[in-house]
């Protein structure tokens, strides 16, 4: 589930003009050094932490304006908008961006715009049906929210440019754009925070930020890879490999996304509220493996035609990496959840700190899940993807329905770090074997260790929260480079002036 309230998009990856042969030598001009790849990456680092931090002050603001109730009620609207947009998707973002890191600039170009074309039709049908259920009054009072800020979805097909810049390792195009929709989206808030506006005119002000956004992506993606004529050629190439991407889109909304609307029939808007609140630090953290992957899927796209040591050179340290986040990020939202809840959202959502918790264990495991999705991605592996998500799905609805009726927001917390956990594990493994490689288990074990043994301690110590933090933050550090989940060995390769495209 993800309130959204500061980034709209999401992509992944797929295959080059022979979808067969993934190995196929690229035709792709010059690439980037490691060491230029690494500075681009720090540099959207930078400016997603920028964005974040804007990000969580716009929260704050939603959370006293809005109340528990009113709150809830948003992330109700926006959680189905990001839904409906992410089931237009159809696997398109995924499949365009892998086949543009194998083809030259012209062939990329076509591609982009045949991608974006078939989105922006699925987009309109996705929003059409939205906007029906809500003027149906499928929603209760959020009906007339849900029916505005679903204007808003056929704009989000505009997110598959960013398949351009992340084949091309340009991850910093889309940390801009995310900070600019963050900083328009912070100026609306602001705006109904002191006018006192209402729920509806804050919906309109999320169609007026994400109109200004696409515009501003068009221009900026458009001098990575300019747009070419589409192809209905195109079209058959894309979606004979994207099918089954389309098919894990529809299961991962219905997972990662309904489980707001599970929560809000079962225990009213109050509990969806609280819901967010947590979950609105985890789905902010998940900024920090969209980067990770970024520079991964050209590599991955073409990792079959490099040596069996290159090869795992690649995976351990994507995946340690991925460790690295996810217990560094889930570590600190534990051992911090209430001076958080507190801060961000004020007393009234002190019930919100439990979910967080729980929210945060599941936050381990995201980034690994990232990481072996964008493998399987790139290697034209989509139908095991299908196949564990639809699985996972369908268990994760049925526990969802049981537990948020008994339990609330912790209940469906609880489910949510089940499903995360092991949608993370499942991917990696298969990851490997798409791979032909090896995987860091000792080192991924021992991530967990460290967090563990950092963690429960710092949940039970009452200390200032700054000092708390920068603890936590040393133990962890000095633990992961122990037990060597992180090396200097690491840094230099990152650092290195070898190509890597």
């Amino acid at each position: 589930m993800t309130t959204q309230d500061t980034s709209t998009a999401d992509a992944l990856p797929q295959a080059g003009q022979a979808v067969e042969t993934p190995d196929a030598t690229p035709q792709r001009r010059p690439g980037r050094t490691a060491r230029g790849v690494t500075i681009s990456t720090a540099m959207s680092l930078v400016v997603r932490v920028v964005g974040i931090g804007i990000g969580m002050v716009t929260t704050s603001l939603l959370a006293r304006t809005l109340a528990p109730a009113g709150y809830g009620a948003l992330s109700l609207a926006l959680t189905l908008v990001t839904a409906a947009a992410q089931t237009a998707d159809l696997g398109i973002a995924v499949t365009a961006a892998a086949r543009i890191a194998r083809e030259d600039q012209a062939s990329a170009g076509r591609t982009l715009s045949t991608g974006l074309a078939i989105r922006t039709t699925a987009a309109l049908i996705a929003a059409a049906g939205l906007i029906g259920a809500a003027l149906a009054g499928a929603f209760g009072g959020s009906s007339s929210v849900v029916a505005v800020t679903a204007i808003a979805t056929p704009l989000s097909a505009a997110a598959v440019l960013t398949a351009g810049s992340t084949a091309r390792f340009r991850p910093e195009v889309a940390s801009v754009l995310a900070l600019v929709q963050g900083a328009l989206w912070f100026g609306a808030v602001l705006l109904i925070h002191t006018t006192k506006g209402s729920l509806l005119f804050l919906a309109w002000s999320f169609v007026a930020v994400t109109t200004l956004q696409t515009a501003i992506g068009l221009v900026l993606n458009r001098k990575v890879v300019p747009l070419g004529r589409p192809s209905l050629r195109e079209v058959r190439g894309i979606f004979s490999v994207s099918w089954p991407l389309a098919v894990s889109s529809f299961a991962f909304t219905a997972y990662y996304r309904l489980d707001s609307l599970i929560l809000f029939k079962a225990r009213g808007a109050t509990e969806l509220g609280f819901y967010a609140a947590g979950y609105k630090f985890v789905d902010v953290a998940q900024i920090v493996p969209t980067i990770l992957v970024a520079p991964l899927l050209p590599l991955a796209a073409t990792s079959l035609a490099m040596d069996e040591g290159r090869r795992r050179t690649i995976l351990s340290l994507a995946t340690r990496m991925a460790a690295v986040v996810g217990v560094g990020v889930a570590g600190m939202l534990i051992s911090l959840a209430p001076q958080l809840i507190s801060i961000i959202y004020g007393a009234e959502f002190k019930p919100a700190v439990r979910p967080l918790v729980l929210l945060a264990i599941a936050y381990v495991g995201i980034p690994v899940g990232y990481v072996g999705s964008t493998i399987l991605s790139a290697l034209g592996k989509a139908k095991p993807i299908a196949l564990v998500t639809v699985t996972v799905a369908g268990g994760s609805l049925i526990a969802q329905a049981w537990a948020s009726v008994r339990w609330g927001a912790t209940g469906a917390a609880a489910v949510t770090a089940v499903t995360q956990l092991a949608i993370g594990a499942t991917y990696c493994v298969l990851a490997t074997r798409a791979m032909r490689t090896r995987l860091p288990v000792a080192a991924l074990l021992s991530s967990i260790f460290v967090m563990c043994v950092v963690v429960l301690p710092a949940s039970v110590v009452n200390l200032p929260w700054i000092v708390e933090a920068v603890a936590v933050a040393v133990l962890m550090g000095g633990g992961l480079l122990l037990f060597r989940v992180i090396t200097l060995a690491d840094l230099r390769r990152v650092l290195a002036r070898r190509a890597v495209s």
